[in-house]
């Protein structure tokens, strides 16, 4: 099954990017961002929370970095 996601957890963000998912906008609320993917399977959610999901490191880096970056463009 498939869901939206809807998250201010960079880390989850971060990894969701790297595992290929599409990030289809980012909101601002405060100085946080929330990181909106459509279609993610629960599984996928459940493999992050029990800490089986795997990422190339720099790749990860990489997505933190430009997540960061999006998240201060946001007037």
């Amino acid at each position: 099954m498939k869901q939206n996601i809807c998250t201010s957890d960079i880390v989850l963000a971060a990894t969701l990017k790297v595992q290929g998912f599409q990030l289809d906008r980012i909101e601002k609320q405060g100085n946080r961002g929330i990181f909106h993917f459509p279609d993610v399977p629960r599984s996928t959610i459940q493999d992050f929370d029990l800490g089986k999901c795997l990422v190339e490191p720099a790749e990860f880096n990489n997505a933190i970095k430009a997540l960061t970056t999006a998240t201060r463009r946001i007037i």
